[in-house]
């Protein structure tokens, strides 16, 4: 199999204020990806392309590219049922292929033990359609399996729930302290929130924080060697 059809699948677990979109943002910001389709139901990402409030709209933003430069980001509406809106987000995802596909809030729209079919098909077979996606969820205890079963990498950062708590120390295969000691502190000056990521191929664990200090943004990494 080439590398160049290895599964990209990225995890960002962490409760609200815990630095999840923080670290989300930046990674976009790094990737810098031509194609882009994101599920937004909080629409927090505004810099990140246009949003969209109709199905048939977002589709046609896809169409209209024809395989070249589109970003867009789908904000569904109050009266939409999320998780039928979100399996059509899924299947334009797959068939359009070639993007990063972000979708936020997985505890929304899934569940331990179902997802939509077409979530499951980019997970599984979104490889060859060369997808690079991107989940991120508050409860990791309530979110489709499948998803973390698959990622390649994962970032945990502070969770208020034991069980989330437990469940991220088996994902990152660590000790359940290096979980319960991830931290978000505040003052009216600073803000540092601490995370851990482990990249699945090589199994690198890295332990890391960021900081907002006067405004400015910095970020510190080193590995982790606290692996069970």
């Amino acid at each position: 199999m080439s590398v160049t059809n290895r599964a990209k699948i990225e995890a960002y677990i962490g409760a609200s204020s815990s630095g999840k979109g923080v670290s989300i943002k930046r990674r976009l910001d790094e990737l810098k990806p031509r194609r882009l389709l994101i599920w937004d139901p909080r629409n927090e990402y505004g810099k990140s392309g246009p949003g969209y409030d109709s199905l048939p709209a977002l589709i046609g933003a896809f169409k209209h590219a024809k395989g070249g430069p589109v970003r867009a980001r789908y904000v569904p509406g109050a009266n939409m049922d999320l998780g039928e809106a979100f399996g059509i987000v899924c299947k334009l995802a797959f068939q359009a292929g070639d993007l990063v596909f972000l979708a936020e809030e997985l505890s929304d729209v899934t569940k331990p033990s179902w997802a939509p079919p077409a979530w499951r098909q980019c997970l599984t077979q979104g490889r060859h359609q060369a997808l690079h996606i991107i989940g991120a969820a508050q409860r990791p205890t309530l979110i489709d399996k499948t998803f973390l079963a698959n990622c390649t990498l994962v970032r945990c950062l502070t969770l208020g729930y034991a069980e989330d708590r437990k469940t991220m120390a088996r994902e990152l295969d660590v000790g359940q302290a290096a979980i319960d000691a991830l931290y978000v502190t505040e003052t009216d000056t600073l803000t540092v929130m601490a995370y851990l990521e482990r990249e699945r191929r090589s199994k690198e664990l890295t332990a890391g924080h960021m900081q907002f200090k006067a405004g400015k943004f910095s970020e510190k990494r080193t590995p982790h060697a606290g692996a069970t």
